[in-house]
C-alpha cells in the first residue's frame, strides 16, 4: 500500500487503483430454427486513475453461454470498449436471464493489486425470445366424389420453448384462391373432437370429417389447409399447410323409357323367357315395316 501511495503525483489524482464497467442494461436473444443463436452485448472499461491498470474480466451467466476477453490493459485515465457474445447452451425457455461481468485491478503501474481487491460488476439481461415452428404431415392429395364425407388425419407438430397450447384447425381454400372465404354449400367440417398441440416440442394426430355437397354440378378443385391459430400459413394451395382437394360432380341419371334391362314391363304383362324375346323381336320387324312403308310413300308422292 505505501508503494501504491508513492505513485500518487497529486492531491487531486486518483490515489488508489480503480476501475468502472458499463454495458447495455439489455439485450435480446433470438434462438429460434435457422437463426444465429447467439446476441452481443457492447461494454465499456474505464480506467480512472492516473496509472496504467491490467484488469481481468470474468463472466456468470444462468444458463447462457458467454465468452469474452479475459484481460485488458487501459492506459490511465483511458476508457477502452469491448463485446460480449451471448449464446444459447441449450433449448433455452423463453424469458429473462442475467449474465454477471466483473472487472479486478490485477496490476497498477506494474505493481501487483489484486490482493487488496479494487473491483467493479455489471448486470445485464438477456431476454430469450419465444418462439414455436409448427409444419404438419399430410395426404398428398384427396379425390372424391360429390356427396361423400372425406375422413383422413395429418400429423400436427411444432418446435418451441414457450408453454402453450394451440388449437389446430380446418380450412378450405378454391384454387387460385389468395384468401379463405365463406364455404361454399354442402361442404362442412364435421370432426368429432378439437384438435389441440401443446408445447413445448408438441406433437398431436388430428382426425378430420368433411362433408362434400351432394348436388355439385362441375369438378371442385381446391386444397385443405391445416394449421394452428396462431400460425400463418400463406393463404395460398401451394402452402406447406396445405394438400390437395378434388370432388368430383354428381353423375347425371338417365331416365328410363319403360322398358329396362330386364324387361320388367313385358314381365308385368305375363311375358317371361323365350315369349319375351318373341315379342320383342315382332315390335322391332314392326317399326322397321312402318318405318319403311313411310319412305316409299314420301318418294312417290314427291
Amino acid at each position: 500500500m505505501i508503494l501504491i501511495c508513492c505513485f500518487s503525483t497529486s492531491g487531486s489524482a486518483q490515489i488508489l487503483p480503480e476501475a468502472d464497467v458499463e454495458c447495455e442494461d439489455s439485450v435480446t436473444l433470438d434462438i429460434s430454427p435457422g437463426s444465429v443463436k447467439q446476441t452481443i452485448v457492447n461494454c465499456e472499461l474505464t480506467n480512472p486513475t492516473s496509472g496504467s491498470e491490467s484488469i481481468e474480466i470474468s463472466y456468470q451467466s444462468e444458463n447462457l453461454n458467454v465468452a469474452g476477453p479475459e484481460s485488458i490493459t487501459v492506459g490511465g485515465g483511458e476508457s477502452v470498449d469491448f463485446q460480449i457474445t451471448v449464446a444459447s447452451a441449450s433449448e433455452n425457455s423463453a424469458g429473462m436471464y442475467e449474465i454477471n461481468v466483473s472487472v479486478v485491478v490485477t496490476e497498477w503501474n506494474g505493481i501487483p493489486v489484486s490482493v487488496f481487491g479494487f473491483s467493479d460488476e455489471e448486470m445485464v439481461e438477456v431476454e430469450v425470445l419465444p418462439y414455436t415452428v409448427c409444419s404438419s404431415s399430410s395426404p398428398s392429395a384427396i379425390f372424391s366424389e360429390a356427396g361423400e364425407d372425406v375422413v383422413f388425419t395429418v400429423v400436427y407438430s411444432c418446435d418451441s420453448n414457450e408453454e402453450s397450447s394451440l388449437e389446430v384447425s380446418l380450412h378450405l381454400l378454391e384454387e387460385g384462391s389468395s384468401q379463405e372465404t365463406m364455404w361454399p354449400s354442402g361442404f362442412n367440417d364435421m370432426s368429432v373432437d378439437t384438435c389441440r398441440v401443446d408445447n413445448p416440442m408438441g406433437s398431436v394426430s388430428c382426425e378430420f370429417i368433411l362433408t362434400t355437397p351432394s348436388n355439385l354440378q362441375e369438378k371442385w378443385e381446391g386444397c385443405l389447409i391445416v394449421v394452428d391459430e396462431n400460425t400463418a400459413p400463406g393463404w395460398s394451395c401451394s402452402s406447406d399447410f396445405a394438400f390437395p382437394l378434388t370432388v368430383n360432380e354428381k353423375e347425371a341419371v338417365l331416365p328410363s323409357v319403360g322398358i329396362n334391362v330386364n324387361g320388367t314391363v313385358l314381365e308385368d304383362l305375363g311375358l317371361t323367357g323365350e315369349n319375351q324375346k318373341f315379342y320383342i323381336g315382332g315390335a322391332v320387324v314392326l317399326v322397321v315395316v312402318f318405318i319403311s312403308l313411310f319412305v316409299i310413300l314420301r318418294r312417290r308422292s314427291k
